[in-house]
């Protein structure tokens, strides 16, 4: 029998409390928590373009001084799965909800081509806690992304560690979809 921190009045309380709230997006306290706790499912959209010389280039983000687990570093568009983001009658179970928070979001302005395209499963530890990663790779047009492109042999060297990896095995196989 596993042992635990907490009695099992303390336990029985944390679950009562816990019935109070609704799925979905939870207050940050609890969050943080949840994620140290459990694996958070995440999408990760990693938004690809040629440039005029034929190079590829990614869409990066800082995430900002205040961002509470990665300061000031870069990072490709992703977001938690939230309950409700899986639509029930969608045969694929692909997370369109998702992606549209992500386009009204992150991606506001960035023109899309096409629809993202599934790349990998990946799962890594990040600072916030273990994640299992939906990776996809997500076509845009160069002109309206330009504030935002690296190259991907230029990378910040603020990006996010664990998203280097990712970034460059996507943009490998974008190239080669190109020849």
């Amino acid at each position: 029998m596993m042992q635990f921190p907490l009695t099992d009045i303390e336990i029985k309380d944390i679950a009562e409390k816990l019935k109070k709230l609704k799925p979905g997006f939870l207050p940050f306290e609890l969050f943080t928590q949840f994620n140290r706790l459990k694996v958070t499912i995440t999408i990760e959209v990693v938004p690809l373009c040629l440039d005029p010389n034929g190079e590829v280039m990614v869409v990066l983000f800082n995430r900002g001084p205040n961002d509470p687990w990665w300061p000031n570093l870069y990072h490709t568009p992703g977001t938690c799965l939230v309950d409700g983001d899986i639509p029930k009658k969608d045969e694929w179970g692909l997370p369109t909800r998702t992606f549209n928070r992500l386009k009204n979001t992150e991606l506001k302005g960035i023109k899309l081509i096409g629809p993202p395209i599934f790349v990998n499963n990946l799962s890594h530890q990040v600072r916030r806690g273990p994640e299992s990663v939906h990776v996809y790779i997500q076509k845009v047009d160069y002109n309206s992304a330009k504030a935002y492109l690296f190259p991907i042999f230029h990378l910040p060297k603020n990006l996010i560690s664990t998203q280097i990896n990712m970034i460059k095995k996507c943009a490998t196989i974008f190239k080669d979809s190109k020849k």
